[in-house]
C-alpha cells in the first residue's frame, strides 16, 4: 500500500509541472508558412476594408440614399470576409479580435443605413468612425507585433 504514495505523488508532481508549463509558456513567436499566408491575406483584407470604411465615412451625405447604400454595401460582409482568411497564428489573435470588433461596428452602420437611411446619418457615421478606429488599431497591432517578432529573432 505504501508503494501507491511512491507512484502517485511523483505522477501528480509531474502533471502539475506540465500543467504550469502549458499555461505559462511564452507564445510561439515564429510564423510558419501558414501564418505568413494569413498575414499576407490579412494585409490585403485590411487595406481594402479600411478603404471601404473611409470612403463611406467621408462620402455619405443627406439626401443621397442610393449613393449611401452603395457606399456601405461592401461592409455588409466584413466579418465573413475576415473569417474566410482562417484562424490567425496565436501570436496575432488580438489582431483578429480587433478587426472583428471593427467589422461589427461597420455592419451595424450598414443595418442602420438599411433601416433608417439618412435619418440616422450621424449614428451611421459614428459607427463607421468606431469601425475605422478599430481596424486601424488592428493594423498597427499587426505591424508592432511583427516588428517585435523580427527584433526578437
Amino acid at each position: 500500500m505504501k508503494w501507491i504514495g511512491f507512484v502517485i505523488v511523483p505522477l501528480l508532481i509531474a502533471a502539475f509541472g506540465v500543467a504550469v508549463y502549458a499555461y505559462t509558456r511564452p507564445i510561439d513567436r515564429e510564423l510558419d508558412a501558414e501564418g505568413r499566408t494569413w498575414v499576407a491575406g490579412y494585409e490585403s483584407w485590411s487595406g481594402r476594408s479600411l478603404r471601404d470604411v473611409r470612403a463611406a465615412l467621408v462620402r455619405m451625405d443627406f439626401g443621397r440614399e442610393a449613393r449611401n447604400a452603395r457606399l456601405v454595401e461592401p461592409l455588409r460582409r466584413c466579418s465573413a470576409s475576415l473569417t474566410r482568411l482562417g484562424e490567425p497564428p496565436e501570436l496575432l489573435a488580438s489582431v483578429q479580435r480587433l478587426s472583428l470588433e471593427g467589422c461589427g461596428r461597420a455592419e451595424h452602420a450598414v443595418g442602420l443605413t438599411d433601416r433608417f437611411g439618412t435619418a440616422s446619418l450621424a449614428s451611421i457615421k459614428l459607427h463607421l468612425g468606431e469601425a475605422e478606429d478599430r481596424l486601424a488599431v488592428a493594423r498597427r497591432t499587426l505591424r508592432v507585433t511583427l516588428a517585435e517578432d523580427a527584433s526578437a529573432s
